[in-house]
């Protein structure tokens, strides 16, 4: 194997391997929603007092956002937003109405990317969670908050407010597909120069080993 062909080979391997990573990373890069209270398409008899959204993998607390929408339009978000590990919460409002809410969220991830989305759910019969249970938990409320038939710690006071995603927030990562595909074309025209490289060495005049262009001999010295 001649010098060409072992950098040609050491080349194709180190990007075969760089491929391998950045796909495997990709894949695993953004953490993902799993879970919600209330869940989403939920249909619900009482008020909850707080939205609570947990993710795959530890949100960062920066940039974190969530609108509680009424009937599509009308923000109702009561303002204080609290992420714990993978857990984000915020305070509903007491007053709800019966309607269909929308809950679009925004948060970091582990990884540093923003993520975002939504969900829906309905409440057919609000009803006050504060008034109808404030004689169970006390004079001061104090006790955690029942959500979904789980107790719930409040989030402590002072819980930093947090505001929109910035709009470098918004664009400072490249999408997984984007990724996925510049690695792709990169190897694709490596792949062209190796063949190309290759077909003009072995077209090469006087090229050894090459039966159709053999080498000239010198003419012997007659003089």
């Amino acid at each position: 194997m001649t010098l060409r062909s072992r950098t040609l080979t050491a080349v194709i391997a180190a990007l075969l391997m760089v491929f391998g990573l950045t796909v495997g990373q990709a894949a695993h890069a953004h953490d993902q929603l799993v879970g919600s209270n209330p869940e989403e398409g939920a249909e619900l008899d009482e008020q909850p007092e707080w939205l609570e959204l947990d993710f795959s993998g530890e949100i960062q607390d920066v940039g974190t956002e969530i609108q509680v929408l009424q009937d599509g339009d009308e923000d109702i978000s009561a303002g204080e937003v609290t992420v714990e590990g993978t857990t984000v919460s915020s305070a509903l409002p007491d007053n709800m109405t019966p309607g269909d809410y929308t809950v679009q969220w925004r948060v970091v991830s582990s990884d540093g990317h923003p993520i975002s989305g939504e969900f829906d759910f309905t409440l057919t019969d609000a009803v006050g969670a504060g008034e109808e249970g404030g004689a169970d938990e006390g004079e001061g409320g104090d006790g955690p908050a029942e959500l979904g038939g789980a107790a719930v710690d409040q989030p402590e006071d002072g819980a930093q407010d947090q505001g929109a995603l910035s709009e470098d927030a918004d664009s400072g990562g490249m999408s997984t597909p984007m990724m996925i595909l510049l690695v792709v074309g990169g190897l694709a025209v490596v792949v062209l120069v190796i063949l190309l490289l290759t077909r003009k060495q072995k077209g090469l005049p006087g090229t050894p080993g090459n039966p159709e262009n053999p080498e000239t001999p010198e003419k012997p010295d007659t003089k």
